[in-house]
């Protein structure tokens, strides 16, 4: 209840001249960043890139900061050689310009969560791709550089399922595993499952991304590596190689994109890439 009291106020106050940052008031020059972002991005595949600092992209109730100015460049060159271009050679200029996100939002930390989880990245109604904890990046750190592209292909595999969804067999494979707190499991755990990655014990929808990601980002010797472990019991051992086929099957019937040519061409560029 809002309460008036009379009485007489003589009291004066002189607003500020300068534009409330946030409110619309503020503009800026563009530089070069702007002009090279532009060039990569707006013009031949219209992705607005936003790395001015803007709460409204983010979650307002988390900390975040900005990501620095000399971090926006390495990092959208990574965006478009490691998962913009193997994608345009294997499946072609139309599927790049038919299905990418028109948005990147990037901010300098990741959102941490209180249950220890931290979120790198996020993607909204296939439009919109979030990248977190990007001050961090370094183009010659390949644990970096891997990291940046599995939340690439982890969130753009996400827009591609919502788009055309997967095989229902997919979810029958190993259900009894799925937890909303896979947190409290390792990698070697879910391998032991047949998945790919504790995440991917969290619904089906993030197993069917984390080992399309996983597949292209770390690489089909990463994924035998798993599926050969000792401890992977040969029941977990037939579920991942299930995992892969049905992968490659759903790249091929649905996007007429042969999955091992594009695991080929994201290798090569992430090792073109990554220099020491």
């Amino acid at each position: 209840m809002l309460v008036g009291l009379g009485g007489a106020c003589n009291k004066t106050e002189t607003l500020p001249d300068d534009p409330i940052l946030g409110l619309g008031g503020e503009t800026w020059a563009k530089g070069p960043i702007d002009n090279w972002l532009e060039a990569e991005f707006l013009t031949p595949y219209n992705i607005e890139v936003k790395y001015k600092w803007d709460p409204y992209e983010l979650n307002y109730v988390r900390n975040l900061v900005p990501i620095r100015e000399d971090k926006v460049e390495p990092v959208m060159a990574a965006v478009k050689q490691i998962w913009i271009t193997p994608y345009e050679v294997v499946a072609g200029e139309t599927f790049i310009k038919t299905y990418v996100p028109k948005q990147f939002v990037l901010a300098g930390s990741a959102e941490y969560n209180s249950d220890g989880t931290v979120v790198l990245g996020q993607a909204e109604g296939g439009r919109k791709v979030l990248l977190l904890r990007l001050n961090r990046f370094e183009q010659s750190d390949l644990a970096e550089v891997r990291q940046l592209l599995h939340t690439i292909h982890h969130e753009f595999a996400h827009i591609l399922h919502q788009t055309k969804m997967y095989p229902v067999d997919w979810k029958a494979l190993n259900p009894e595993w799925y937890t909303a707190t896979w947190y409290n499991n390792t990698d070697a755990d879910a391998h032991r499952q047949g998945l790919i990655s504790a995440y991917a014990k969290s619904s089906p929808d993030e197993d069917f991304v984390e080992t399309i990601s996983f597949l292209l980002v770390y690489g089909q010797a990463y994924y035998d590596a798993v599926i050969a472990k000792d401890d992977v019991p040969e029941t977990a051992k037939a579920i991942l190689r299930r995992k892969q086929v049905m992968v490659v099957e759903y790249f091929s019937r649905n996007f007429g994109i042969d999955f091992s040519a594009l695991q080929r061409e994201t290798q090569a560029a992430i090792a073109e890439y990554v220099q020491p």
